[in-house]
């Protein structure tokens, strides 16, 4: 009986040894297997791939993108273009579509008489308001008349200085007759200072003739 226990405890320790044989030898095969450098990192928790921050090399889609074709290889775009659509051509400042033609005068007449001025005077003297008096009863009675005066002057002065003073008396005898009861739009004033004189002399009996305001009716 007791050679029999002693029998069976040998066949327990013989399987016992056998056994932690075998572990070991599994244990130091791991050893051997295991990437990791030493030997304390083999009792650490292995991570699951999804858990580390870059994944694998063999996950990484390295293929290059397709080559961008150009702009003259692409086709007609299938959204509609409206055309953009074309302004008029913008007429230039300051210059009217159709200029207005000037209507030349036809001439004096006997009824609108030229009335005279002082030396380097527009002011109306009274034998010039006695004139122009009768000379608005006339526009009066012809409505459909339209009267353009002109301002002259003599020879003495600058260029400069008789066109101001004849747009002036011109300007003077418009206001009298205004004054009479002529509509303003039959009324028109232009000065030609001294370039168009009346006496070619040089003396105070032409320069008298020249000091003018006459009519031109259209």
């Amino acid at each position: 009986m007791v050679t029999r226990r002693r029998t069976l405890v040998r066949v327990v320790i013989v399987l016992l040894l056998v056994g932690g044989v075998t572990t070991d030898c599994a244990w130091f095969g791991r050893m051997r297997q295991s990437p990791r450098q030493h030997w304390w990192e083999f009792w650490k928790p292995r991570r699951p791939q999804s858990d580390l921050f870059y994944p694998p090399l063999e996950d990484i889609d390295v293929t290059p993108p397709p080559p961008v074709a150009p702009i003259s290889e692409v086709g007609p775009s299938t959204i509609p273009i409206e055309p953009a659509a074309t302004a008029p051509p913008e007429a230039p400042l300051g210059v009217p579509e159709t200029m207005p033609a000037r209507i030349e005068p036809r001439g004096m007449v006997n009824e609108l008489q030229t009335v005279y001025f002082d030396f380097d005077r527009y002011d109306l003297k009274p034998a010039a308001r006695s004139t122009l008096e009768g000379n608005a009863e006339f526009l009066l009675v012809n409505p459909e008349i339209r009267v353009l005066i002109e301002g002259h002057c003599d020879d003495r002065g600058t260029v400069e200085y008789n066109l101001h003073l004849g747009q002036r008396r011109a300007d003077a005898v418009r206001e009298f007759l205004i004054s009479k009861g002529v509509p303003a739009h039959q009324l028109e004033t232009i000065s030609f200072g001294e370039e168009r004189p009346i006496d070619a002399g040089h003396n105070e009996t032409a320069w008298a003739k020249n000091r003018r305001a006459q009519f031109q009716i259209y």
